[in-house]
Order: structure tokens, then sequence, then C-alpha cells
């Protein structure tokens, strides 16, 4: 099978994680979430009180992110004060870039293909996946959902102040990607979902 990148675009909570794994798992092929990158940085920042980004060596390697050579347990990085300073750094143009780059030269150095999720990678980074997808559901759903994940206190106050802010970003703002199957699973189940997905994409 030629090497393709599927792109799942989305606010939190719309389940992109859980989503892209499985698809990952059916087409046997790679799958990263660029959410761990922003709150890698994010931890390596409030971890040492760097904040010279220059000097930040930002990697991804067997799927896992390293930060100047440094990789954290995915239960370390959904503390508040890291979804605080992930949220912060993240409208920082620099920053962005930097990720950019770190999921182009991780996409170059894979055998197979990609399954990838956050909130620009179909409308900024990967413009010309082939498959893309963009999940989205009401704002109570997707507060219940997090609520439900290990670790995670974001309210459902805090769920629409990072949508108010992912979307009004002047730079990478959240957008469904030209050309994106939307799918609005606010009353879908994971299989639902998928079913959608493998049929609309014809992936069977």
């Amino acid at each position: 099978m030629e090497k393709f990148i599927l792109t799942i675009d989305g606010p939190s909570g719309v389940g992109k994680t859980s989503i892209g794994q499985q698809l990952a798992e059916f087409l046997n092929c790679n799958f990263f979430s660029s959410g761990n990158i922003y709150r890698s940085i994010a931890k390596f920042i409030c971890d040492n009180n760097n904040k010279n980004y220059d000097n930040y060596d930002i990697e991804v390697v067997n799927n896992i992110c390293l930060i100047n050579g440094e990789t954290y347990n995915p239960e370390d990085l959904y503390s508040n004060k890291v979804t605080n300073m992930s949220s912060k750094i993240a409208k920082d143009e620099n920053i962005r870039n930097y990720v950019k780059k770190s999921l182009l030269r991780y996409y170059q150095s894979l055998e197979n293909s990609l399954v990838i999720e956050g909130r620009d990678m179909g409308s900024v980074v990967f413009q010309n996946a082939k498959h893309k997808i963009y999940l989205d559901a009401d704002l109570i759903t997707r507060g219940k959902r997090r609520e439900n994940q290990s670790k995670m206190t974001e309210t459902v106050s805090d769920l629409e102040k990072r949508d108010t802010e992912d979307i009004n970003r002047t730079i990478s703002p959240l957008k469904i990607p030209e050309g994106a199957l939307v799918i609005d699973n606010t009353n879908l189940s994971l299989d639902e979902t998928m079913k959608i997905i493998k049929e609309s994409l014809e992936l069977q």
C-alpha cells in the first residue's frame, strides 16, 4: 500500500485520540497525537523554567516525543499546570513552526503510513493529506468525556475557554480543513463513528 497520511482535527473531547488509535490499528500504520509535543514542551518549561525555544531540540522517535532528549509519561502531561502552559505556548508562532517541522521530519522518517490527530493537522501541517477527518461534538458531551479521562480535571468552562482561544488564534486557528469528512459524534458511539469513517473514506 502506498504511504499516506490521515489527519484527524477537532476540539478537545471529541475522541480524536481514541478514533486515531483504532484507525491506525485497523490500517496497520503509525499513530501520533500532536498534542503530545505541545504538552511535552509545556512540561519541559514547567520543570526547567526554560523558555528559550531556540535551544529546544524537538524530535519524535518511535511515536515518542523528546524535548532536548527528555521524554515524559503520558500521565505527567495532563496536570492543570501543564494544560495551561500548553494552551499558552500553542499561540506562539515560533513554537508552532518548530512543531510543524518536527512532525514533517517524523513522517519522512516513517516507512509506513501515519494517522495523526490535532487541531491543525489537516488545515496547516499536512494540507495535502490523502484523508482528512474533522470530529465535533457538543460542549457538554465533550466535557463529560474529558472528565472520564485519567487525571483530567478540565471543566466544561475550561473547554469552552480553550475552544474560544483555539478558534480565534491568529496562528493556525482551529477550523475545518478543506476537503475533510465532518462528523458530529455527540450521539454516536466509538464504533458508530468508526463505521462512518470507514464507509465514507472507503477504508474497508
